[in-house]
């Protein structure tokens, strides 16, 4: 017979004690941890486009601001010159138009006292009827010059005041969007990092699709430019050959400009100011980021007010390679000298016109007009 005492306490946590070191069926366990695996991979894949795209517009919009404000400022500087000429002009004619008071004053008297008490300014005494009637048909001239110049003066006066306020519009723009894309440079970071430590799947799925709509646009850019050439739009079919970059049979073997994490976007053919459009990639990276030769070549060095310190690639598969903004090149990189593929070559930077590190890339077929990198460098970074 069964006894009819209670379960005491001790056997109660005995028998859950048994239940809870019973196995979970093993197929359940490893569903559940493929789920929470592949859950976690699909986050980390969102976040690295994300990432990259924030980046990559953050810096867009940066360039843009820069360039826009590179106009103004040369704009203001134009403005300043012409200002200055004006101004020299001015007192020259002032000082004809005041032997002319001179020499009024001793022919009429009184007359010319009247209206100098009268007038509201030097301006209005050399313009005033009095004096007018007493000067000679070259005297008149100089006048009717003299007041045309200081009209043309004021109103550039009033241009210039209005440029500097849009200068300082927009650098307050810059100033936010420095700071945005100091930010999402730094989340990009983290992300990555732990992409490429923790979901190696993501980050490769990542780069695929990545590659996979450069090429698409490119595909897309190419047969544009073959149905334009059919319709004998010379102008248009060159526009999207440009736009579709080098073919990938011109870039065999290259290797990825920046040696190190890079942020980019295709830009190419964003408007600039003047009706210009963007002719290149803007890679963003760190401060000092060692920038390598894409292909072996010859290097040419220059200096830019826009392009600040920049090298030239002359690669020997008859590509150019444009590199802009380096903060410094590699110890010992001379005008001519001979690269090899991968060699170091000189350091991302922000000299020129620009407020953040980044690397601006520009390539072509050497003689020939730039062409979008973004596929290529899509290819291989």
């Amino acid at each position: 017979m069964f006894s009819s005492k209670p379960i005491t306490p001790i056997i109660l946590l005995l028998f859950l004690a048994l239940l809870a070191v019973v196995p979970v069926p093993a197929g359940a366990q490893t569903k559940k941890a493929v789920d929470n695996a592949e859950a976690a991979q699909e986050r980390a894949y969102q976040e690295l486009i994300e990432a990259n795209q924030a980046v990559g517009e953050a810096i867009s919009e940066l360039e843009g601001i820069e360039a826009e404000l590179q106009e103004l400022n040369y704009t203001i500087t134009r403005l300043d010159r012409k200002i200055a000429e004006f101004d020299e002009q001015v007192d020259t004619l002032r000082a004809d138009a005041q032997e002319l008071v001179v020499e009024a004053y001793t022919n009429s008297g009184t007359g010319l006292v009247t209206a100098a008490f009268t007038a509201g300014s030097i301006q209005d005494l050399l313009t005033s009827q009095t004096l007018i009637g007493h000067a000679t048909e070259r005297d008149l001239a100089s006048l009717d010059l003299l007041t045309a110049v200081n009209r043309e003066n004021d109103r550039l006066k009033v241009e210039i005041a209005e440029k500097r306020a849009e200068v300082e519009v927009l650098e307050e723009q810059q100033t936010v969007v420095v700071e945005r894309l100091s930010l999402e440079r730094e989340k990009a970071d983290r992300v990555f990092a732990e992409a490429q430590d923790k979901y190696k799947d993501a980050y490769a799925r990542y780069q695929a699709e990545l590659r996979r709509q450069a090429e698409e646009a490119a595909r897309r850019a190419r047969e544009e430019a073959a149905r334009q050439q059919a319709a004998n739009n010379a102008s248009a079919a060159a526009s999207s050959s440009a736009a579709a970059g080098l073919p990938a049979s011109n870039t065999p073997g290259l290797v990825c400009p920046v040696a190190g994490n890079t942020w980019f976007i295709d830009t190419w053919g964003a408007p600039r100011p003047g009706g210009r459009t963007h002719k290149g990639v803007d890679m963003s990276g760190a401060m000092g980021t060692p920038l390598v030769a894409m292909n072996s070549g010859k290097v040419r060095l220059n200096w830019h007010s826009a392009g600040g310190r920049q090298v030239y690639v002359y690669g020997d598969d008859g590509n150019f390679y444009y590199y802009a903004h380096l903060s410094g090149y590699a110890a010992g990189l001379t005008n001519g000298q001979r690269v090899s593929k991968g060699q170091l070559i000189g350091y991302m930077g922000a000299t020129g016109n620009a407020s953040t590190s980044h690397l601006h890339l520009g390539m072509g077929r050497i003689g020939g007009a730039y062409v979008n990198p973004y596929p290529t460098v899509r290819r291989v970074c």
